[in-house]
């Protein structure tokens, strides 16, 4: 596996180079201004130059910033989780400032203590993204929450994977057995049997864990392999730190010049191996991911933002799916190329349908425990909607 070990490397590589070159676009920093702007702060877990979330949320905060004229400033709270929650709490108490954006990771609990106490923390206004779908937040009056409907945007997958595959065989495999990752397998499962239903077809699936703690590229690698070789030929990889790990091994098994398909998660895995192979990174076997599962943060972010100007947003937690632009599929120039017109089209069919409340889409926290959903899973005909 040393070139798995190889790719690996190179990837951390690429996400240092971007750290040290700061943020994108120029970067956030302070934007000048005579003191009266009102002032928005963006904390990022980890840092800015991810491609991912951190990048994500940078722009959309860039967007608010012009469209508002608001003094922006990021704050990346690095690698040591263990100073997040202190970073952020400190440049809230300090700062001034009128909007906080931040990902619910880490930080959640601390942060409703602070302004269950009062002060500038209950006169902040909080837009916390990635928030879990069953959170209350009913009791404050100054956050609004926004939680991605990844049911919503697995079951599209399926439906995208289902349309894709020769084989008749369709596999996921989950970074762990937890209640958000379980939702992500619900939303595919059902989409796989909403599928076979609608389709009158019979395509199998496999629903599974990559089981290796802490999650690894040559761990997804080896799970990936086994589900290949059991004749799955479009792989939904909902492990998106160690995705190369799946594209690895559909280049071993013939790639996507052999129908050998991943499906990434989370943002556009595409787009961003395809700028750090640009950079000169080897990430061998990105070119197999045909499209990816998307949580639209910078979309939902300025959402937010402008219902909280306008007054058309609550302070609450939402859930936002494929009706509200919450979540989709990465339709990036890779996507058009290895997906055939027919395809493109049946997919898009779906998205009207879902948006027009046609498709009834199940979720992890709709079942009575763990036992239930289990049942669900592993039985390709039990149907609840």
């Amino acid at each position: 596996m040393k070139k798995v070990i190889a790719i690996l490397l190179s990837a951390l590589l690429v996400l240092a180079f971007a750290a040290c070159n700061g943020a994108p676009n120029g970067g956030g920093g302070d934007s000048g201004g005579g003191g009266t702007k009102e002032k928005i702060l963006l904390f990022v877990v980890g840092n800015l130059g991810d491609f991912g979330f951190g990048d994500l949320s940078h722009y959309a905060c860039l967007d608010i910033q012009e469209k508002y004229d608001m003094e922006y400033r990021a704050i990346e709270g690095g690698t040591d989780n263990s100073m997040y929650v202190t970073t952020l709490l400190d440049a809230v108490e300090t700062g001034g400032y009128d909007y906080v954006v931040s990902p619910s990771w880490y930080i959640l609990d601390a942060l409703l203590a602070k302004i269950r106490e009062g002060g500038v923390f209950a006169s902040t206004k909080f837009i916390l993204f990635d928030t879990n779908p069953t959170l209350d937040l009913s009791e404050f009056d100054n956050i609004v929450g926004i939680s991605f409907k990844q049911n919503d945007g697995s079951f599209l997958t399926a439906v995208y994977s289902c349309l894709m595959s020769k084989t008749g065989k369709v596999g996921a495999q989950a970074g762990s057995d937890s209640p958000v990752l379980n939702d992500f397998l619900t939303g595919y499962v059902n989409g796989v049997k909403w599928y076979n239903d609608a389709y009158s077809k019979n395509m199998q699936y496999i629903a599974t864990y990559v089981g290796v703690t802490p999650l690894t590229i040559q761990g997804d690698y080896e799970t990936a392999i086994v589900m290949y070789d059991q004749g799955v030929d479009v792989l939904y990889n909902i492990a998106g730190s160690v995705t190369l790990g799946a594209c690895q091994a559909a280049e071993e098994k013939g790639g996507a010049a052999a129908g050998r398909y991943v499906v990434g998660v989370d943002s556009d895995q595409w787009s961003v191996y395809a700028e750090a192979q640009k950079k000169g990174t080897d990430v061998a076997g990105y070119m197999n991911l045909s499209t990816s599962m998307l949580k639209n943060i910078r979309e939902t972010v300025t959402w937010a933002m402008d219902g909280i100007k306008d007054g058309t947003v609550e302070f609450k937690n939402h859930r936002l799916g494929i009706a509200d632009n919450g979540v989709g599929l990465a339709m990036n120039q890779n996507y058009r190329e290895l997906t055939p017109a027919n395809v493109q089209a049946e997919v898009d069919a779906v998205i009207e349908r879902i948006k027009n409340g046609e498709v009834d889409i199940l979720s992890y926290f709709d079942f009575a425990g763990y036992s239930e959903f289990e049942a669900y899973r592993d039985n390709p005909a039990s149907r609840r909607n």
